[in-house]
């Protein structure tokens, strides 16, 4: 029987992290190159071998290149919006073709260490949002041959949010600090808990400081960096009483944290990883006992949709039916239902607020089907956000069976949630 794994991966620019949950630990591991067992990070490289004819990705793909006569294709983030086609070995490749194959490779490398082993979720992070990544992520699912349902994207925030919650709750009874010190530079957050409302409020608080620190504007003054870096600290930890500290980026790599070390270790635990991502999104691939953080709490991010969308039903109690919720990422915010007009050309919708039960309706006409028999219209209502606040409502005509075929007619009714 093949055996199946839930996959966590820290999908970079230059590298990728992943990890798979162990049945045994009840915990992520971090995977390892393949021919370097103390590397965690792979290089997000191919190399096609014209002595093996076989395509290398990663560490392999950066020791075949000097061992094997062969094609080197690196700059695959760089490179997504070039149209120009790639040929290796008389075959044309565009570089998002590319772009997927390194990461179908990756997950291989790991899965070709079992015998039969298969994916059963992988759960992409990414440092944001981006449109043209998650369109490229979207036909995945294809060449790895697995179910649609089988792989999601969300963000090193939410990633974040599941490694943290799924830590000790010593870590989190007070406020959480994450600094990500990157290639970009460094980001901070504050991640803060209101325990006096019912469901409790998790809040995350952002700050950008990659003006001010970033590696490109050190080099190697260690000394310079440590100096900036306890000042911002020392600044952020006396806003609010900090339990712990997550440390994660290549810039936290190296010891070159001395005078920050006093700063931060007064009186709270510290933690220094680059896997804080990969291994949150692999507690959220497998979901479960796992997510019961999001059950437990109301959470506001910047990217998260603080209220449902549904229907009234137009009965006596006035029943909601909700067609998307809320509280999670908006681009993973989605749902469908179906209704059957019952003597009304009308659909009322409503907009709830998750946390505090206000709400806002209006109605949508249905104009153009032809006039049918009291419920024997069908309609099919989606939605889809754009952002946070804004999404639309698609509503369309699936007829009643083959007595009353469709119109094929959709309505788009737009809306803009700001204050609810």
């Amino acid at each position: 029987m093949a055996e199946a794994f839930y996959i966590g991966m820290d999908l970079c620019t230059d590298f990728t992290q992943m990890s798979y949950y162990n049945d045994i630990t009840r915990e992520p591991e971090s995977i390892s190159q393949l021919n370097n067992k103390e590397t965690y990070m792979m290089p997000n490289i191919l190399f096609y071998s014209r002595d093996t004819e076989h395509w290398y990705v990663g560490g392999e793909a950066s020791e075949a290149r000097f061992s094997e006569d062969g094609i080197i294709v690196d700059s695959l983030f760089e490179n997504l919006q070039n149209t120009e086609p790639v040929e290796i070995a008389g075959k044309k490749y565009t570089y998002r073709e590319l772009f997927l194959m390194m990461i179908k490779l990756h997950v291989d490398s790991f899965l070709y260490r079992y015998e039969q082993a298969v994916v059963r979720k992988l759960v992409i992070s990414i440092q944001e949002y981006n449109k043209e990544i998650h369109q490229i992520l979207s036909d995945l699912y294809k060449i790895m041959d697995v179910p649609e349902e089988a792989i999601e994207i969300t963000s090193h925030m939410d990633s974040g949010l599941y490694y943290i919650f799924n830590q000790e709750q010593d870590l989190w009874v007070n406020s959480v600090a994450l600094f990500d010190y990157n290639a970009d530079g460094l980001d901070y957050y504050r991640i803060d808990i209101s325990r006096n409302k019912k469901p409790e409020i998790i809040t995350v608080i952002h700050e950008d400081y990659s003006s001010q620190m970033s590696l490109a504007k050190y080099g190697t003054d260690t000394h310079s960096m440590d100096n900036d870096f306890s000042r911002i600290a020392d600044y952020e930890v006396k806003e609010a009483y900090i339990s712990s500290v997550f440390l994660t980026g290549i810039g936290f790599s190296g010891k070159w944290m001395k005078k920050t070390t006093n700063v931060l270790c007064q009186g709270r635990r510290v933690f220094v990883g680059q896997n804080i991502y990969t291994k949150g999104a692999c507690y959220r691939a497998v979901g479960g006992e796992y997510k019961e953080f999001y059950d437990r709490f109301f959470i506001e991010t910047k990217e998260n949709v603080l209220f449902d969308v549904g229907i009234s039903l137009g009965d006596e109690k006035d029943t909601f039916v909700p067609v998307a919720e809320g509280g999670k990422q908006w681009y993973n915010t989605h749902g469908k239902v179906e209704v059957i007009l019952d003597d009304t050309d009308k659909v009322g919708i409503v907009y709830r607020g998750r946390h505090t039960g206000t709400e806002a309706r209006e109605t949508v006409m249905i104009h153009g089907i032809p006039k049918r028999p009291n419920k024997t219209t069908k309609l099919s209502l989606s939605v889809e956000f754009e952002n946070p606040t804004d999404g639309a409502i698609i509503i369309k005509d699936l007829g009643f069976g083959k007595l009353f075929p469709t119109t094929n007619k959709i309505y788009r009714k737009e809306f803009s949630i700001k204050n609810l």
